[in-house]
């Protein structure tokens, strides 16, 4: 009833933002998409009228008296330091009269951006959609850079290559002479070292990562592709300065590309309808999309040259729908291979731990995607890569799965990989507990990953037995109360595949993760675990160069929605959780997942270091030809096996100082044995004289 009447009320609140709404836009082979101008799409923005506010920020302040993390966001502490008053800072929006539903949108999003979690992340509805775009893309590399002492330094220098977008940006601005920004690298943009301004829009616009490295990485191409559903693009202009090497300015006005033009600014399309609410059980699964991912396929992931590679799963094929592709590369030719037993590198692509192949059937969704584990598994090998770059999460225990299928501890005792939560107590979940008494937080008694008790190994007897009595916890300064703790039941994921057993497992040093450290939710799991614990060996792409850069990004536990709120509500009779007047998406992080390194820390505001780095930014993305990320990862891949292979060489060989220091070591052991030798027979000798009998003359 909600819902009706708020379409009614939006119905009757139109005005002239419907009607000024007129896009002119460039469809030339765009199907329904189309482009336009930067001003005649911030006009649309700005038309776009309805009383929606009030029931807005009613379903976020009441969602968020159940976040994880509200009391720990008043002061995260170190390492990230941050402060935000959330609900607090959402009474003051409510307060605060707006002229444009546009001007709320952003201030709303604004807040919840700056949490820094894409766990929790609200999109405008979908009127909004669109993004501002540029005929560029960045193409950064690492040069060398002479000091002034007349060392040599890496520093990455950043390019510029023709984005997807190229074709139509030159029909819709054939003025703008584009030449200079293809043909030399890039010093300023908008005035600021590029370094710095896109760090600069990461920080204040990224919700991918708490940690500056992995946001950046995620800030390389977000800068260039500004989606307006997604982020806060109140203060983009109508251009960008690029300052190039030689000194050239370039003002590149930008391009709005819209998917859909009969959305874009349509109040009306922005209403919800009754059924906008319900939504299957696997919605809560912890997965975040990149942004634009939709048309950047698995296939462009990698390339499957022949010669020295063996396509066990071609990236193409039906197979890798279960988000896993793989191939055995030959390492034969290189110096180190017999050096370092490494013939056979085996290289699986983890694009997801979310596998959609089979609809709501989770359980051929997880046989498929643990079947095509297998099957890069039974290869022969002596060092796996398995690169999770941009991995958004998906089914938790699917990655503790393959972390148990790559790992020997973890295969012999599933209980290595188990994951301590909790959940904060709230008024809403107490009489939930009350009224339905169910021994899952969710409602579904067929939904996967339930919750165990860690102690029993066994499901809680009922609610009240995870609910109370509970934890006092003090967290940014507040005390709060908390559930006991459990763990996810995985059960039914380690009984997959069918009677497997691992054919062969790598030490540590050969068995490489591959990560750009926006790895989130799951991968954070699978990459956390696995790093904490010093079992594998973690290589990290990208970042801020030389700065600290973390393995993973939102590791926060799993995410609740309204509509699954709506249904607890539903099933235990309680007053009906309200629901958006929109069409818009809305999550947060309901459960806290603990550090195994720091157990009174929540993982996501912990940091892990990668054991390595290596330069590369070429991230895959709707903005970045497909060919071009293809062949950038494939270069990727090399390199790292590669340079794996130089440093388990060098781990096996001394430096010549060393080689000099175990000589000498060793010279000096012989003699101090032989003169050990020397005295131990002269005592013999002594003693055997002192045996011998008097003889009287």
């Amino acid at each position: 009833m909600k819902i009706f009447l708020a379409t009614l009320l939006g119905l009757f609140t139109l005005g002239k933002g419907l009607a000024e709404c007129t896009l002119g836009c460039s469809t030339v082979d765009s199907g329904s998409s189309c482009y336009t101008d930067f001003a005649t799409a911030k006009g649309c923005l700005e038309g776009i009228e309805g009383e929606w506010k009030d029931q807005t920020l009613e379903v976020i302040s009441q969602s968020l008296e159940n976040f994880g993390f509200g009391s720990l966001y008043h002061n995260t502490g170190p390492p990230y330091n941050l402060q935000v008053p959330v609900l607090e800072t959402l009474a003051t929006i409510q307060e605060t009269a707006y002229d444009t539903d546009f001007a709320f949108q952003e201030a709303l999003q604004a807040v919840l951006t700056s949490l820094l979690d894409a766990h929790t992340r609200y999109k405008k509805p979908v009127c909004y959609s669109g993004a501002f775009v540029l005929p560029v893309a960045f193409d950064i590399s690492i040069s060398d850079t002479a000091t002034a002492s007349g060392a040599v330094e890496q520093e990455p220098s950043a390019g510029l290559l023709k984005s997807t977008f190229y074709d139509e940006y030159v029909k819709l601005f054939p003025n703008v002479d584009l030449a200079p920004l293809l043909s030399q690298p890039v010093s300023l943009v908008d005035g600021l070292e590029w370094t710095t301004a896109v760090h600069n829009w990461g920080t204040n616009h990224e919700t991918r990562s708490n940690n500056p490295g992995a946001r950046f990485n995620a800030a390389i191409r977000s800068f260039l592709y500004r989606s307006i559903t997604d982020t806060v693009v109140t203060d983009v202009t109508d251009s960008l300065t690029f300052t190039m090497e030689d000194g050239t300015n370039v003002e590149v006005p930008w391009m709005t590309m819209i998917p859909d033009s009969t959305l874009f600014g349509n109040s009306t399309a922005c209403l919800a309808e009754d059924n906008d609410a319900v939504e299957s059980s696997s919605s809560r699964h912890d997965f975040v999309k990149v942004e634009g991912e939709g048309v950047v396929t698995h296939a462009s992931l990698h390339n499957t040259r022949g010669g020295d590679r063996t396509v066990l799963i071609s990236p193409d094929s039906d197979e890798a729908k279960y988000q896993i592709s793989c191939f055995v590369q030959k390492v034969v030719g290189n110096k180190n291979s017999a050096k370092v037993g490494v013939n056979n590198v085996l290289v699986m692509k983890v694009a997801s731990f979310s596998p959609q192949v089979n609809g709501a059937d989770y359980n051929a969704n997880w046989r498929g995607f643990l079947s095509s584990a297998q099957t890069c598994l039974d290869a022969e090998y002596d060092m796996i890569v398995v690169d999770v770059m941009q991995n958004g999460g998906g089914y938790v225990c699917l990655g503790l799965r393959l972390l148990q299928m790559l790992i020997p501890s973890y295969w012999k005792d599933n209980t290595k990989v188990q994951m301590k939560y909790d959940l904060p107590h709230s008024e809403f979940m107490e009489e939930w507990i009350e009224k339905v008494n169910y021994p899952d937080p969710y409602t579904n008694a067929n939904d996967v990953e339930q919750i165990l008790n860690p102690e029993t190994q066994e499901s809680f007897e009922n609610g009240e037995a995870y609910y109370y009595p509970g934890r006092i916890v003090t967290m940014g300064g507040v005390q709060s109360n908390r559930t006991n703790w459990f763990c996810l039941d995985c059960r039914e994921a380690e009984a997959m595949p069918v009677d497997y057993t691992p054919k062969r497992f790598v030490d540590p040093d050969k068995l490489v993760i591959l990560t750009d450290g926006t790895c989130g939710s799951t991968c954070a799991s699978f990459t956390r675990i696995a790093q904490e614990a010093g079992v594998a060996t973690f290589v990290g792409t990208g970042g801020l160069w030389n700065q600290e850069m973390d393995v993973s990004s939102f590791a926060g536990g799993f995410v609740m929605n309204p509509t699954l709120l709506l249904n607890m509500t539903s099933q235990a009779g309680m007053t009906p959780f309200p629901q958006f007047a929109t069409k818009q998406t809305w999550q947060f992080g309901w459960a806290a997942w603990y550090s195994q390194r720091l157990p009174t820390r929540p993982v996501q505001f912990t940091e892990q270091e990668p054991d390595h780095r290596i330069g590369f930014w070429q991230f895959p993305h709707v903005s970045v030809p497909a060919d071009t990320t293809s062949d950038a990862v494939s270069s990727l891949y090399d390199s790292v096996i590669s340079d794996q292979m130089i440093r388990l060489a060098e781990e096996g060989t001394c430096s010549g100082g060393d080689a000099i220091w175990i000589a000498l070591v060793s010279t000096l052991a012989v003699i101090v044995l032989t003169l050990l030798v020397y005295i131990w027979f002269d005592v013999i000798e002594r003693q055997e004289g002192m045996k011998q009998p008097l003889v009287e003359n």
